[in-house]
């Protein structure tokens, strides 16, 4: 006599080696703890490098954000809402004055400002995306694999 198997035994098993869907979209909460690196800065439809030899960095944890402005290290709180809202709050930052590269001090000026304004954002497996002033502003981050 051979064994029977159920068909809910295939589904089981075939459900457990599908792969996890490309392209969902995550929580915060879903990445708690990860670093990101900044790729993009987009502004009125303009996107723009990070200054060379720069790296721009945010974390997310349960209760703040944290990361690299380029020169300085800066820490600030956050909420999310309802429809991946987001408020960043209490931004502060270390204050050393960095000559090189060029125009590091003012992209890192400007990045803080983003983050005090950014309002929402959107999470796809391997980039966080962060929009202010009705969707115009985007600041665009890879994950960073060790």
């Amino acid at each position: 006599m051979e064994p029977t198997v159920s068909s809910s035994t295939i589904q089981d098993s075939a459900a457990q080696t599908t792969p996890p869907l490309v392209g969902r979209q995550l929580s915060l909460n879903q990445i708690l703890d990860q670093e990101w690196i900044l790729e993009l800065i987009t502004e009125n439809g303009q996107g723009k490098k990070p200054v060379v030899d720069t790296e721009v960095t945010l974390r997310f944890s349960t209760e703040k954000l944290t990361g690299t402005a380029g020169c300085n290290r800066y820490f600030a709180s956050y909420q999310t809402g309802d429809d991946r809202q987001l408020s960043i709050t209490d931004i502060a930052s270390t204050e050393m004055w960095c000559l090189q590269p060029e125009g590091i001090m003012e992209q890192e000026t400007k990045f803080l400002q983003w983050l005090d304004e950014a309002n929402s954002y959107k999470i796809n497996d391997d980039q966080l995306m962060l929009y202010g002033n009705g969707r115009q502003q985007k600041l665009v981050f890879h994950k960073k694999h060790d």
